[in-house]
């Protein structure tokens, strides 16, 4: 496919998507990659973009009991979607980044993959953030294996306390089950204001930017999903 920008012609390649986990926050990243490009190109250009919409009830059933089938599935999954030959990988699922890391040598991945948690961490550094409070499932705010991007980078990471944890996971498994509620900004941002030694706060699980902006944060957002769809459409245009 080719687009006509600046005057010359250039080829879009193909963003791919492994989605479905869960699916009200896969649109997110459908509406950035199209709003990106089209904001680049203008008139009715949109983003090419193949998503691959997963069952993710086996996988999520297998977070708490069986880690190890989650690599297991996620591998398949990945290996059944380069198949289709995408010229990149966006996973639409943070904490999905863990099972990924395990089993990425398995993979001989040809295409660059946008890294929710490396990209993150870098863009602490960018922006000169010193330390961060980290907000995701109660997995990846207790697991440690994002934590550990920022860490890598000299960055100090907060983890909330246990009672704000738990309200954090029961807010994130009603959004993710596509509940709606204009209450969640409040609980969101009565959680957050509590934690004033950060510099910004990681939206470390794909739902929290359905309820969580910079209308209810006072503190600078690092949000994966911005940060993937960047780099996906730097390389779409190029």
């Amino acid at each position: 496919m080719l687009v006509k920008f600046n005057n010359s012609f250039v080829s879009m390649k193909l963003i791919g998507l492994l989605g479905g986990t869960s699916w009200p926050s896969t649109m997110l990243y459908y509406e950035k990659l199209n709003s990106l490009v089209n904001k680049q190109l203008g008139g009715f250009n949109s983003a090419r973009i193949l998503l691959y919409s997963i069952n993710y009830n086996e996988i999520k059933s297998s977070y708490a009991t069986d880690w190890q089938n989650v690599e297991i599935l996620l591998e398949q999954e990945i290996q059944f979607f380069l198949q289709k030959k995408p010229d990149c990988l966006v996973i639409c699922n943070n904490t999905l980044h863990k099972a990924f890391d395990a089993v990425q040598h398995k993979l001989e991945l040809q295409i660059p993959v946008f890294h929710a948690g490396r990209l993150s961490a870098q863009s602490a550094v960018t922006n000169g953030y010193k330390s961060v409070l980290l907000l995701g499932t109660k997995l990846t705010m207790e697991d440690g294996f994002f934590a550990k991007y920022f860490k890598d980078k000299n960055v100090d990471v907060v983890i909330p306390t246990l009672e704000d944890r738990l309200k954090i996971q029961n807010l994130q498994t009603q959004i993710s089950s596509g509940v709606k509620n204009d209450g969640f900004y409040n609980d969101f941002s009565d959680i957050i204001s509590k934690y004033k030694n950060v510099n910004a706060v990681c939206l470390a699980c794909t739902e929290l930017p359905l309820y969580v902006n910079q209308k209810n944060c006072s503190l600078p957002i690092i949000n994966p999903i911005d940060l993937q769809c960047m780099e996906a459409c730097k390389l779409l245009l190029q």
